[in-house]
C-alpha cells in the first residue's frame, strides 16, 4: 500500500479493487501488474521507498511500461524520492562508514614469516642467490650477505665497508673453527641451535665477537649452569674478558666460597691483581683460609708480587658462616645408624637442623661438598649418597670389594673421595687405596699404604691424605694400637710413612684448621700437629673435659673447633667449643638429642 503522505501530494484518492481483482492506482491509473512497494533505509538514516513486481525486484528506472497483449505499451509516473534528495542523504551518512566501502588496508599477519622462510628456503635448500663464499678450515660456506648482514652487526660492517672483505666473493675467516661456525650459521638462518657442553666456551666467545646477542646470552645462561670448583676461576677470567657481569658473579661466587680448595691450583697462581682483589674484597668465608691463599699467591711470584701484600689484607673481608655438623650414631633405642644435621651459629649456639635414618652397619662415612656418603649396610661394600637438606638418598656405585673400618677422606680439588685400607671380611688388614670419581660414578684402584691399616683417622691437606694412629699388624701378625703417619699424595699417587710416631696409639680422631691438624684420642688428649714443621703441641683444657675418660670426635667449621663426646650421659656437656686463636673454650650444652654411641663426626 502506498503510504497516505504520498497519496495526497500525487493528488490523487487510495486506490481500490475492481472486479477483475486488480488494483488502481493514483487518478484511476490501472496496472498492468501487481506492484510491491518496499522500504530501503538510507545510509542518512532516512527512508525511501521503491517498486518490486511480483516476479522480483524492478528496474529501478523512474519509468514502467504496462504492456496489454496486443495493444501498446504507456509509461506512468511513480511516487519515488527525488534523486536530489537521496543525494542529500548520502551526504548526510557518517565518513568512517563511507571510506570503508570506498578503501579498505589490507593486512596479511603471515606475510613476514612466509617470506621469511621462502627466503630461507631458497638460500639454504635450494642454494639459490649466494653471494658470498665463507672458507672456515677449509670447508665452504655458500652464504647471502644480506641474511648475514640483517642477523650481525660484525657482518653488516664487513660488507658495507671499502675492505676487501667487503668486495671479494671468497672470505675466509682464522678465528673459528668449522664445527662452531656450523652452529652458527644453524643459528643465523634457522633460528635454533643445539649447544654442546664441549663446545660451548668457544660458542660463546665467536657469537660475542660477531655480535649475536640473544646466543651469546643463552651461551652465557647456560656457562653459569657449569660453574664448578675445577673450572670457576677460567670461567671468571672468561666473563671478565667478555664483560659479562651475570656469568663473572656466579664463578666468583664459586671461588669465594671453595677458595681453600683453589689456592693451590695453577689457574689461582695465575689470577691476575685486580680478579683475586674482587674475590678477598667480596667476602670470603673464614673457613677458607683467604690469608692463606694470599700468601700462597704472593709466594708464587715473590719478586713482583710481594709489594701488593698490603694492599691484598686491606682489601680482605672476612665473613662468618653458618655451618652445618653431621652427626653419624645410634641412640639407645634403636639399631638403626641415625645421622643428624647441627646448626652451628656465630653466637655459640647448636641446634638440630635435621635428622635421617641410616641402615643397620655403616662402616665409613664422609662429607664431600653438600652431600653425606656413607658405605655399609648388609653388603658391606655398597655406597649411598644423600643430600642433607633435602633428604633424598641415592645409591652410588658400589666399591669393587667388601671392606670393613676403611677410612673415607673428600679430595675437592679432585672432586674425588678416597678410601683407605680397612678389613677384609676374613678379617685381614688391607693396604689397598681405590678413589671414587664423583662426577663419573666410578671407583679406581690406585697405588697402595705402606703399611696395612684398618680404623684410622684421615684429613686431607694441602694435596696430602694424612692416615693416623687405627690398628695395625704386630711381628706376630696380631693386630696392635697405631702410632703411624702414613701420607698419600693425590698428585704423584705415593705414599709415605713419617719418620716420627704420634704421641698417642689407637683410636683417634682428626680435623684441619688452616694448616694445622688437630688430634683428639680417650680422656684429655688434645694435640695440635704442625705437618710443616712436623711437630706436636698437647693443648691444655679445663677439667671438666676430662671429668669422665671417654673417645672425643672434633670438626672445624666458623673458625673454631667442636668437640664432641663418643659416648654421652645424662648431665654431661654435650659439646665444647675451642677458638684456636684465642684459646677460649667454650661449653655448649642443651642440644636435644642422645647418641648413645657416635660413630662419625663430619664437617
Amino acid at each position: 500500500m502506498m503510504p497516505p503522505e504520498t497519496a495526497r501530494s500525487c493528488g490523487g484518492r487510495t486506490g481500490k479493487d475492481d472486479s477483475s481483482g486488480r488494483k488502481l492506482a493514483l487518478g484511476s491509473v490501472r496496472l498492468s501488474a501487481p506492484v510491491d512497494f518496499r522500504w530501503e533505509r538510507a545510509l542518512a538514516g532516512e527512508f525511501r521507498w521503491h517498486r518490486a513486481r511480483s516476479r522480483g525486484l524492478g528496474s529501478g528506472r523512474d519509468k514502467v511500461t504496462d504492456r496489454k497483449k496486443g495493444g501498446a505499451g504507456s509509461t506512468h509516473c511513480l511516487p519515488i524520492m527525488d534523486p536530489s534528495e537521496d543525494a542529500t542523504a548520502l551526504s548526510l551518512a557518517n565518513s568512517a562508514e563511507e571510506n570503508y566501502f570506498v578503501t579498505y588496508t589490507f593486512t596479511d599477519r603471515s606475510h613476514s614469516s612466509r617470506v621469511a622462510q621462502s627466503i630461507m628456503k631458497l638460500c639454504m635448500e635450494e642454494e639459490l642467490f649466494a653471494d658470498v663464499t665463507i672458507l672456515v678450515e677449509g670447508k665452504e660456506f655458500q652464504l647471502h650477505r644480506l641474511v648475514l648482514s640483517a642477523q650481525s652487526c660484525f657482518f653488516r660492517s664487513m660488507f658495507a665497508s671499502n675492505l676487501k672483505e667487503g668486495r671479494n666473493r671468497v672470505i675466509e675467516l682464522q678465528d673459528v673453527s668449522e664445527k662452531v661456525f656450523q652452529l652458527l650459521v644453524d643459528y643465523i638462518y634457522h633460528g635454533t641451535v643445539k649447544l654442546r657442553l664441549e663446545e660451548l666456551q668457544e660458542t660463546y666467545e665467536v657469537a660475542d665477537m660477531y655480535q649475536l646477542t640473544a646466543l651469546f646470552e643463552e651461551c652465557s645462561r647456560f656457562l653459569v649452569r657449569t660453574v664448578q670448583v675445577k673450572n670457576c676461576l677460567q670461567i671468571m677470567w672468561l666473563a671478565d674478558q667478555h664483560s659479562d657481569t651475570s656469568l663473572y658473579t656466579a664463578a666468583k661466587h664459586c671461588a669465594k666460597t671453595h677458595l681453600s680448595q683453589l689456592y693451590d691450583s695453577e689457574e689461582f697462581l695465575n689470577l691476575p691483581l685486580r680478579l683475586l682483589t674482587d674475590i678477598i674484597a667480596d667476602g670470603v668465608p673464614c673457613s677458607q683460609n683467604p690469608t692463606v691463599a694470599i700468601k700462597s699467591w704472593i709466594h708464587f711470584n715473590k719478586e713482583e708480587r710481594e709489594e701488593f701484600s698490603d694492599i691484598l689484607l686491606s682489601s680482605l673481608k672476612e665473613i662468618g658462616e653458618n655451618v652445618h655438623i653431621y652427626l653419624i650414631g645410634k641412640e639407645e633405642s634403636r639399631t638403626h645408624s641415625i645421622a643428624i644435621s647441627l646448626h652451628c651459629a656465630q653466637d655459640d649456639s647448636i641446634s638440630v637442623s635435621g635428622q635421617n635414618s641410616l641402615c643397620h652397619q655403616i662402616t665409613a662415612a664422609c662429607k664431600h661438598g653438600a652431600d653425606l656418603y656413607v658405605v655399609g649396610g648388609s653388603i658391606p661394600r655398597r655406597m649411598w649418597k644423600c643430600n642433607m637438606e633435602t633428604m633424598d638418598w641415592e645409591r652410588c656405585a658400589p666399591l669393587p670389594r667388601d671392606r670393613l673400618q676403611h677410612t673415607l677422606v673428600s679430595v675437592p680439588s679432585k672432586d674425588a673421595i678416597y678410601s683407605l685400607g680397612g678389613k677384609t671380611l676374613q678379617d685381614t688388614l688391607s693396604n689397598v687405596i681405590i678413589y671414587y670419581r664423583v662426577q663419573d660414578n666410578v671407583w679406581t684402584e690406585t697405588s697402595q699404604l705402606e703399611v696395612s691399616i684398618s680404623g684410622a683417622t684421615g684429613v686431607y691437606l694441602n694435596g696430602l691424605i694424612y692416615l693416623m694412629g687405627g690398628e695395625e699388624n704386630d711381628l706376630d701378625f696380631f693386630t696392635k694400637p697405631s702410632r703411624l703417619i702414613q701420607c698419600y699424595d693425590t698428585n704423584t699417587e705415593k705414599c709415605h710413612v713419617k719418620p716420627y710416631m704420634l704421641p698417642f696409639a689407637g683410636r683417634m680422631h682428626a680435623a684441619v684448621h688452616k694448616d694445622l691438624i688437630f688430634i683428639v684420642a680417650e680422656s684429655d688428649q688434645l694435640v695440635c700437629f704442625n705437618p710443616l714443621l712436623d711437630s706436636f703441641t698437647r693443648l691444655c683444657l679445663p677439667e671438666v673435659w676430662s671429668s669422665r675418660p671417654s673417645l672425643w670426635k672434633i670438626a672445624s667449621c666458623n673458625g673454631c673447633l667442636y668437640v664432641f663426646r663418643d659416648h654421652y650421659k645424662k648431665g654431661d656437656a654435650n659439646t665444647f667449643k675451642l677458638n684456636p686463636a684465642t684459646s677460649v673454650v667454650t661449653v655448649t650444652s642443651g642440644i636435644r638429642f642422645l647418641l648413645t654411641n657416635l660413630q662419625f663426626l663430619l664437617a
